[in-house]
């Protein structure tokens, strides 16, 4: 058994690379282990065909702290953001592309009424103002519902967030926080396409109806974000999202932390109620001071500690998380750009540069989570597709593209027995069939597919469930209860034991702000000892 490390971290996703590089900065010794052969997690750059790249799962960045990168030195490191330029979204045979002109949007817009761009204007700046509250939470740690000294401090923060707030604006602050989704887009817009839009970005970040409760909180997801100082943006990374997560790796090993690839982990070692290191599932024991687990708190808790560590009504609180994010991706090669069905569309090809989202209505969207939610696939799918070789000309080719997409509301068990590996590739046909009717040409462009099934993304990404979040971002798993009242601020029941990933606060997304805080957490209670 090799000397004791001051701390591991189980998991070289980009959360727990972020960790381990704010614990080297500090002096600690750290030893990062990945299970797969390249770090990174589900924000990594693969090939998908000989002599084409793609960011595999995870594709975009927005909330990507300004605090991570700087104290990180990405940029320094080889980060580089590239900006997308224009959002199409096509329902049905009609179709709306915003460029962020406002002449050219309210023309847009005014094909299907004439109040909804000035209700689109009010409705981000409103989500914008009173995102302001959650975006201002994220590198601090929620306070616990036992509230001592320091989380009364951690709640008047937010209770004075709050209060800057307008009566108006804290009463839309409620109603993104506990209403309806449905309801709340029905209140802002009177066309279908606008309110079919809307909805499908709720879907875009959620498993859920639009008429449960809670469920416009993905409303908050690109409202939080903020890269280079522009409120909302999104960003393509250069090199695709590999480029970040090996800035963040180089960064950490500029620092002196140690990081071993296809080094899986087979048990968090407890002594004594204390975390005391892992073995690894070659039988290795390492030794260490604490551990932080960038793995969701299911994995985490369920497979990687022994049940006899656990407290009974912990654990069974922990087997009754939400997880599920209903995703497939399939990423395609390409000998060529394919062509677009709206003639106004082909000049120039500006809408390859930008995102593209296929929906149907409002009811299509709600029969697709019915029929998911029942283990079957959806008929239309909600898509989310990005050809980012367009900006980026060194994932393919010259002259020829990668396409990313993102396939919404499909199930992580399937009805009737049936098993992913029998019938993705079938589910991939189908997804490219009807992207066809906004593409016709794209079945004669591609030379190369990956699919990867809600199973893949699991099994080869260790996402549980299928969940890109670590667990559903319903209000009762958001922050002072996220995952676990008693887990909330990084620390776990098991001394020691340290939650970084996206299953603890603030959640889900490319942010870094869960392993910031974590290695605070960390820090503290080593210097404190």
């Amino acid at each position: 058994m090799s000397e004791p490390y001051d701390a591991i971290v189980v998991g070289g996703g980009h959360n727990g690379l972020t960790a381990a590089g704010y614990l080297g900065k500090a002096g600690i010794g750290a030893l990062v282990l990945e299970r797969r052969s390249i770090v990174g997690g589900a924000a990594v750059t693969e090939e998908i065909h000989p002599g084409f790249r793609a960011s595999t799962v995870s594709y975009v960045v927005s909330l990507l702290q300004t605090k991570v990168i700087r104290d990180l030195e990405l940029k320094r490191h080889g980060f580089e953001m590239l900006p997308l330029d224009g959002e199409l979204a096509v329902c049905g045979d009609d179709y709306l592309f915003l460029t962020g002109d406002d002449n050219h949007d309210r023309r847009e817009v005014e094909r299907f009424s004439h109040t909804d761009f000035g209700a689109m204007k009010q409705f981000d700046s409103m989500v914008q103002e009173v995102g302001a509250v959650l975006r201002n939470q994220m590198l601090h740690d929620p306070p616990k519902l036992d509230a001592g000294v320091r989380d009364m401090t951690a709640l008047a923060r937010l209770g004075l967030d709050v209060r800057r707030l307008s009566p108006d604006r804290r009463h839309r602050l409620a109603q993104m926080l506990t209403g309806s989704a449905r309801s709340i887009i029905e209140r802002w817009f009177e066309s279908a396409m606008m309110r079919s839009m809307y909805a499908s970005a709720c879907f875009s970040g959620n498993f859920a109806s639009l008429d449960q409760a809670g469920s416009a909180i993905p409303f908050f997801h690109s409202a939080i974000g903020e890269l280079d100082g522009e409120l909302g943006a999104w960003r393509l990374v250069k090199g695709g999202m590999g480029g970040l997560t090996q800035a963040m790796a180089s960064f950490a090993r500029s620092v002196g932390v140690e990081i071993r690839t296809e080094a899986p982990v087979e048990r968090i070692r407890v002594e004594n109620g204390r975390a005391v290191g892992v073995r690894l599932e070659s039988g290795e024991v390492v030794s260490s001071r604490c551990v932080l687990a960038n793995t969701d708190p299911k994995r985490t808790f369920l497979k990687l500690v022994d049940r006899g560590d656990l407290d009974e009504e912990f654990a069974r609180d922990i087997e009754q998380l939400r997880m599920g994010h209903g995703s497939m991706k399939v990423n395609l090669a390409l000998k060529a750009l394919p062509d677009i069905r709206f003639p106004e569309l082909r000049n120039g090809n500006r809408w390859s540069r930008g995102d593209v989202a296929i929906f149907p209505d409002i009811e299509g969207m709600e029969a697709n989570y019915a029929a998911a939610a029942a283990g079957r696939i959806p008929e239309e799918p909600r898509l989310e597709i990005t050809t980012p070789s367009v900006i980026d000309d060194s994932l393919a080719p010259r002259g020829q593209h990668v396409m990313i997409i993102l396939a919404k509301n499909y199930p992580y068990e399937l009805a009737d027995g049936s098993h992913w590996d029998d019938i993705k590739e079938d589910v991939a046909d189908g997804i490219v069939s009807y992207i066809t009717r906004v593409m016709p040409d794209l079945a004669d462009v591609i030379v190369g597919r990956q699919t990867l099934s809600p199973l893949d993304l699991e099994t080869v990404y260790g996402l549980t469930e299928n969940d890109i979040f670590h667990g559903r971002h319903d209000l009762d798993q958001l922050f002072s209860l996220r995952p676990h009242p008693r887990a909330a601020q990084y620390r776990t029941p098991i001394e020691n034991l340290y939650l970084c990933g996206s299953g603890a606060h603030p959640g889900g997304g490319i942010t870094g702000a869960p392993g910031h805080n974590a290695a605070r957490r960390v820090l503290s209670d080593l210097r404190g000892r």
